[in-house]
């Protein structure tokens, strides 16, 4: 999907072809080609990357910062101060590591990656690549260099039951803590590449907090429907293991004004979406479950022919 070549240290050859060297071409590969119409949902157009080569106990910068973006129908990072850059094949490895979108990245260096995040409905998201390490002995070293994302949000949603014999429509449906929870912060992802494979960990910092609710788009359930019905309203939310757990549902039932407060168990995590599930059953609404998916890193065998996604992106 977010696809990326390498670098070399000839950093004054930038635009020119370099024998012997291959330059670091940015681009998705899907088995047809996509222009911007056709990609995925759950994808950003821009992103921006960090890579470092080492040689020894020796480390270069090789892209500080690069912005990347689709442009047209490939990837593209050449700009007048962003140089096309090569493969070394003296050094001993790469690594690489990335967000998105550009406008969300604070900071991005050898070690670290900072995002911005904040509670959204207008899908307003925050994605962080997996952390790639290519050795020289790679048979991926000098080839296009994939980088795989996942969101830094988590997505918030809400579902009704009701089984009757007529259509229901349920309005004004609004989710309120009994408290203020985090609704934006800076998540910070620090990185380990001392073994194989590079781990990750990340800390929320600079959080501002709020009690405002989060409403959602109204449902209409038809008569006879026992299975739950999704709102088309998805929150994008900032992960936060201090969620409180007592909040308030309300909402109307045909015009009647309903609420009643729920616990909440789930601790929000990154890449995680939350299902809510209410009865609307008796007088007032009861939480049933919440489903909890875990989302995987988008890779580029997940589009397939027309430049639609094969994961069902953050949905059940």
């Amino acid at each position: 999907m977010l696809l990326l070549h390498s670098c070399n240290q000839m950093d004054e050859l930038s635009g020119e072809d370099v024998p012997g060297y291959s330059p670091i071409l940015v681009s998705a590969e899907p088995t047809l080609p996509v222009t911007r119409t056709y990609i995925p949902t759950g994808m950003r157009d821009n992103f921006k990357v960090h890579a470092v080569s080492e040689t020894g106990s020796m480390q270069k910068v090789v892209m500080d910062g690069y912005e990347v973006e689709f442009v047209t129908d490939n990837w593209s990072y050449i700009t007048e101060s962003q140089q096309l850059m090569y493969w070394d094949y003296n050094t001993d490895r790469y690594r690489f590591l990335a967000g998105a979108p550009i406008a969300s990245v604070t900071k991005i260096d050898a070690t670290s990656l900072t995002l911005h995040l904040k509670n959204n409905k207008g899908g307003d998201y925050a994605m962080v690549s997996e952390p790639l390490k290519i050795e020289r002995s790679s048979d991926d070293f000098g080839k296009t260099v994939n980088l795989r994302f996942c969101y830094a949000h988590c997505r918030v949603c809400v579902a009704f039951v009701k089984n009757t014999s007529a259509e229901t429509q349920i309005t004004d449906i609004l989710l309120t803590p009994d408290s203020p929870i985090t609704s934006e912060a800076d998540i910070t992802y620090t990185y380990d590449w001392s073994t194989a494979q590079p781990t990750t960990t990340s800390l929320l910092s600079d959080k501002t907090t709020s009690q405002a609710g989060f409403d959602f788009t109204n449902v209409t359930i038809p008569a006879n429907t026992t299975g739950r019905v999704l709102s088309s309203t998805t929150y994008y939310c900032v992960p936060d293991a201090t969620n409180t757990n007592v909040w308030t549902v309300s909402l109307n039932d045909n015009g009647e004004p309903k609420s009643a407060q729920f616990v909440n168990e789930q601790n929000w995590e990154s890449g995680k979406n939350y299902i809510y599930i209410f009865s609307l059953e008796a007088k007032t609404p009861k939480l049933l479950y919440v489903i909890s998916q875990e989302m995987e890193y988008f890779d580029c065998n997940d589009i397939v022919a027309g430049g639609e996604f094969s994961n069902n992106d953050m949905t059940e």
